[in-house]
């Protein structure tokens, strides 16, 4: 993986969706086109949504934190998607349950343990309100991705 942890290519800020699978098409088509992951990702991406669902209720701004098995992945990408307004994903503890996600994080790692320590790091992530807060109100991908860096390179 990448010493940084989110590149400014793969940000996109107040991307408007009706439903967490278009949201989900959009980002996995995005690795596609940059030749990061296999054929089967998409599908693979959407069937595992359905089976175990990411949605985590947090706070204010509620996040979704998607993947899928590391043998869809050529190179490792992290993908972090801010929302204009809040789509329903279940929710990963309560899978009957829905929440309003404003911010996805979706994980594309390569290697089958590799995103155990990455997903340690994501989460510790998500549960900072404050930062949360500071970085879906940014519009500018620059502003974020300087948000991001701070928050990874200081507090891990």
């Amino acid at each position: 993986m990448d010493q940084k942890l989110f590149k400014k290519d793969n940000i996109f800020i107040q991307e408007s969706f009706k439903e967490h699978e278009s949201a989900l098409i959009f980002l996995s088509e995005q690795l596609r086109r940059k030749g990061k992951v296999l054929d089967g990702f998409k599908e693979a991406l959407l069937e595992r949504e359905e089976n175990y669902p990411t949605g985590l209720l947090v706070g204010d701004i509620n996040v979704a934190i998607p993947h899928v098995d590391h043998k869809y992945v050529k190179e490792s990408e992290i993908l972090l998607c801010t929302l204009e307004n809040p789509i329903p994903f279940r929710r990963m503890d309560m899978p009957d349950e829905e929440v309003e996600v404003s911010i996805i994080i979706l994980l594309a790692i390569d290697s089958p343990d590799g995103h155990l320590e990455i997903l340690r790091k994501i989460v510790k992530f998500v549960q900072n309100q404050e930062v949360l807060r500071k970085m879906f109100k940014e519009k500018d991908k620059d502003k974020v991705s300087e948000i991001l860096d701070d928050f990874f390179n200081s507090s891990i």
